[in-house]
Parts: structure tokens; sequence; C-alpha cells
């Protein structure tokens, strides 16, 4: 009999007060109506990328053949998702994504999908940026603040305009890193001596 609304994000969990839908049945209405006929950005959906489903597959066709979906480049471009390379797990935290993206002219790329506290927005970048040239380790093609609305996407964005920053609230900033060259996923290796081999190109180089 009592309604309560949660809101996540990468900083963490709000829930509303509870609400008695039998006393307030027209709250759950407005409810029920937002959820089914929001827009998807309303209802938290990233609109500056997508994953095809059945019925949209093959009908992209600014993207490479066998994209799976795609995903903005720091000048809007869309970059079409071949794969998922890795994905965290979780509600909270960075939310890490790794996908292999193809440019349209068949470039092929890491793009590093996360949310970082605002105290290390810049950090990674910056570390790439010192070991740039050092072998066999990942070069730093760009990076970017992914926008919505024309500003950079942040957790407080939302939370801000309602008032709602709790104790030990870190703001964390959506970032996307463009990387090269993009390699498999260890798990992808057929044998142990493989693997192995690919840990001896790391350190000592091919």
């Amino acid at each position: 009999n009592q309604l309560r609304l949660h809101y996540f994000d990468r900083s963490g969990l709000i829930i509303s007060r509870p609400i008695s839908i039998i006393k307030n049945p027209v709250h759950l209405l407005d409810v029920l109506n937002t959820v089914t006929l929001a827009h998807t950005n309303t209802l938290g959906f990233d609109p500056t990328m997508h994953m095809c489903d059945c019925i949209c597959k093959d009908t992209h066709h600014d993207l490479r053949e066998k994209a799976i979906g795609w995903i903005e480049g720091k000048d809007g471009t869309h970059l079409s998702i071949m794969s998922v390379l890795w994905r965290s797990q979780g509600f909270f935290s960075r939310g890490t994504i790794c996908y292999r993206v193809q440019t349209p002219g068949g470039d092929e790329y890491a793009l590093k999908d996360c949310w970082v506290p605002e105290d290390k927005r810049y950090h990674e970048g910056n570390v790439l940026r010192m070991v740039a040239g050092i072998p066999n380790v990942v070069r730093l093609v760009d990076e970017w603040d992914v926008l919505y609305d024309g500003v950079p996407d942040c957790t407080d964005r939302i939370r801000a305009s309602h008032g709602i920053l709790s104790a030990g609230f870190i703001r964390r900033y959506h970032r996307r890193l463009l990387l090269s060259p993009c390699g498999e996923p260890l798990l992808t290796y057929s044998s142990r001596t493989e693997l192995l081999k690919a840990f001896h190109d790391i350190v000592v180089g091919e």
C-alpha cells in the first residue's frame, strides 16, 4: 500500500518518503504514466549512445557492418560499437564500460566510458600523456567530458536542482577516453601458452 521512488546514479541511491497509494491514487497514476510514456532521456537512459536490438538492427545506415550499436565521439560523430570488451558490475562507483569502436572510415579504437570523481577528472589522461611513447603502453588518442544538454554530464546535475546533496556525496563526471591500439580481452586466449606469451610481449616487447 506504500509507494517509494528510488533514484540511482553513480554517486549513490536516493529513496523518497513513502506515499500511500490508497489515499493518493493520483500519485500512483502519475508514476505509471511517467514510466510508461516518458522519453527515455527522462528515465535515465544515455542519449549519447545506443545498443541495437532486434527491431532496429541493420537500420542504422551510418554504422559499420556488424556494428551492435553506436556511441558519440568528441565531435558528435557516431562511432560504431563492434563489441563490448569489458563491463564493470553494480550500480554505483565508476561504472566503467570498454568498447571496441570503429570510425566511419574504419579506423579501430578502444573507447573507455566511465564516471570519475571530480578530483580525478583528468588524472588518467594526464598519466597516459606522461607515458606516451613507451613501448606496449596504450596510446591516448583523445579524451572528453560527455555533454548533456551542452554541459558536462555529472551526478549533481539532477541532485543539485532538487537540493539533494547528502553527506559523503562524491561528484562524478561522465568521461570518455579513446585509446589505441585495441586488443583482445585476455579471456579470449585459447591456451595458457598463448596467455603467457601475451604477458611476455607486454613486459619485454614483441
